[in-house]
């Protein structure tokens, strides 16, 4: 097996809230994925699996991921200051 070519694979742990978001960035990627279960917390486990050449589209994943925890970070931060 040629190593540039190997699959590589990491796994999301999504909130059910950011699903629909991140479903649509998989596909517009075309990233292969499944859905391996659920969190006790309630976030959705999805492996996604890529070749080295899709690296970006994996690192684009992650800081949307990123973005939507500083998002809901900021918008409990706001709630604390309000109360």
């Amino acid at each position: 097996m040629d190593i540039k070519n190997k699959i590589r694979t990491k796994e999301f742990e999504v909130p059910s809230d950011f699903i629909e978001k991140f479903a649509e960035a998989l596909a517009e990627n075309e990233l292969t994925n499944e859905i391996n279960g659920v969190t006790e917390d309630g976030e959705i486990l999805i492996e996604v699996s890529y070749e080295k050449d899709e690296r970006a589209a994996v690192f684009a994943l992650t800081e949307l991921l990123d973005d939507y925890y500083d998002d809901e970070e900021e918008e409990e931060e706001s709630e604390e200051e309000d109360n």
